[in-house]
């Protein structure tokens, strides 16, 4: 081992303390940038993965009616259309106990679920729904405690009938049951029988254009609904997606970009910290310096030994922090997609993160500590064996000059040299506020984006005035709803709406959905 590796090994061995603090700092903020980035890359590759496996619809379109399989087919015959699957979905109420109150669901009905063409139903457990053996989704299976083998009942117009489960099945488009969303079943044409749907009936379409693009989706959709008016077919709902991008996608980009903003700062404060552990390294070794350069040494083998000693602090720095980052993107990714129904098993790691890592382990630093390296470099032997390291010339200015004034009229020795020092090194000074004032910034960011997202949300529902919404498949009489639901104990007043979907038209065409 040469004389400058020696010297290198000795500063960071010798001073395990020190070390350590500077692996740590360095650590803190390479691993932000590990998990955020880790996280933000297998959540957004995940979802689009899985909503691409499903061969999602361009087009879904729930009618006011029932249509037959003729007007289906008819349908795809319309320029553009790639094809067009139909299904049907009824709002149902359900018990698990004779004792309980009812509760509403979602009941789902496929044509051939062993043929599926889009938005694909994937089994997970059991069997394929079949008659009177109802299959349940996933998540509704979870969170209701609702096993294979279990039996439910539903609420049907002559008697109630208890049916079992015989198949844990995953959609791809349900609202999570922990954000309030309904339990989900599944059946054939003939279990949807006992619901007042005949088999051959269907009222809800999946369709597919080509060549796919957003505004050419919805000028099929326009199509679509004129031709089915002009059977006075009517449709309720009309919903668009993109078969690359998960639907879910707009809902956590926000989220992921706040988070990238917090990692690269904490990642910024962390290499402050670096700069002023070289500030100090460099202020304690001045001596040092001037004794490498009165034997010969030079500029270039002073840079070498304290940069090599950063790159060794943020080698050490990357080692930790990779696996601790990697862990937490994939288990917060895990998570994440498991709330959006998504399975995410097998562990991965993003190499764009580990590049990112890499980067703000060695380069960030290294360029965090040229400036306390490159002046204690450049130090003259005079003045290194003269002065007392970075911030000797203190006194010279006229801000050093009043802070000694304040101090010797206001102050007692002691608190009059603390002052003195603490602007003896002003760069150290001003680092060190950084630090502070970057976090106390990121706390109030955090802690803004949390009470507004929070306040937008109650004022939203505030406005809105109402703590239930209920949608009916049919029109119904408002004088017969408002009476029955006053009639409910806890309902203090109920108004009712009537909406339909509409079409502006501007001299005969149609410019836009409403």
């Amino acid at each position: 081992m040469n004389v400058i590796w020696y010297k290198v090994w000795s500063d960071i061995w010798d001073n395990k303390a020190r070390t350590i603090l500077a692996v740590l700092s360095i650590s803190a903020g390479v691993f932000a940038i590990g998990a955020v980035f880790g996280m933000v890359d297998q959540l957004i590759t995940g979802m689009d993965r899985a909503h691409q496996a499903v061969v999602p619809s361009h087009i879904f379109m729930v009618l006011d009616r029932g249509i037959d399989e003729t007007t289906a087919d008819r349908l795809t015959k319309i320029k553009g259309i790639e094809d067009i699957e139909v299904a049907n979905e009824v709002a149902v109420r359900y018990k698990t106990n004779p004792d309980d109150e009812w509760r509403a669901a979602r009941l789902i009905m496929r044509k051939d679920y062993e043929d599926q063409q889009y938005d694909i139903l994937q089994l997970k457990e059991g069997e394929w729904p079949k008659k009177d053996n109802f299959g349940i989704e996933r998540l509704s299976s979870q969170t209701f405690n609702i096993d294979i083998g279990d039996k439910v009942t539903f609420e049907l117009d002559k008697s109630d009938r208890a049916l079992p489960i015989t198949g844990k099945i995953r959609h791809n488009f349900v609202e999570p049951p922990d954000f309030g969303g309904d339990a989900v079943f599944f059946t054939d044409a003939q279990g949807l029988e006992r619901f007042n749907i005949p088999e051959g009936e269907y009222s809800n379409l999946f369709v597919r254009v080509t060549p796919y693009s957003a505004e050419f989706a919805r000028e099929m959709a326009t199509e679509i609904k004129d031709r089915l008016a002009k059977e006075d077919i009517g449709v309720n709902f009309t919903n668009y997606q993109d078969p690359e991008e998960h639907w879910g996608r707009r809902f956590v980009e926000g989220i992921n970009l706040v988070l990238q903003i917090l990692a690269i700062i904490s990642l910024l404060m962390s290499v402050i910290l670096v700069t002023n552990t070289m500030t100090a390294l460099i202020t304690q070794q001045t001596n040092q310096i001037g004794m490498i350069k009165a034997v010969g040494g030079t500029t270039g083998a002073i840079l070498k030994i304290y940069l090599a000693a950063v790159l060794i602090y943020g080698s050490l720095a990357f080692i930790i922090s990779l696996p601790f980052g990697a862990m937490v993107a994939y288990g917060i990714s895990k998570w994440f997609l498991n709330l959006f129904n998504i399975d995410y098993e097998v562990f991965q790691i993003s190499t764009r993160a580990v590049i990112y890592q890499a980067i703000a382990a060695t380069l960030i630093p290294l360029l965090a500590a040229l400036w306390p390296v490159l002046t204690g470099a450049a130090i003259t032997v005079r003045e290194a064996i003269a002065s007392y390291g970075l911030g000797g010339d203190f006194g010279s200015s006229r801000l050093d000059q009043g802070v000694e004034r304040l101090g010797q009229r206001f102050l007692s020795s002691p608190y009059a040299i603390a002052l003195g020092n603490l602007f003896r090194r002003k760069g150290r000074l001003i680092l060190t506020q950084l630090v502070l004032v970057g976090a106390g910034t990121m706390f109030l960011i955090v802690m803004s984006l949390s009470a507004s997202i929070t306040y937008t949300l109650n004022t939203d529902m505030n406005r809105r005035g109402f703590d239930v919404r209920i949608g009916f498949q049919d029109p119904q009489r408002t004088d017969r709803v408002e009476t029955m639901a006053h009639k409910v104990p806890g309902v203090d007043e109920a108004e009712t709406w009537f909406t339909t979907p509409a079409a502006i038209l501007k001299e005969g065409q149609s410019t836009q959905e409403a």
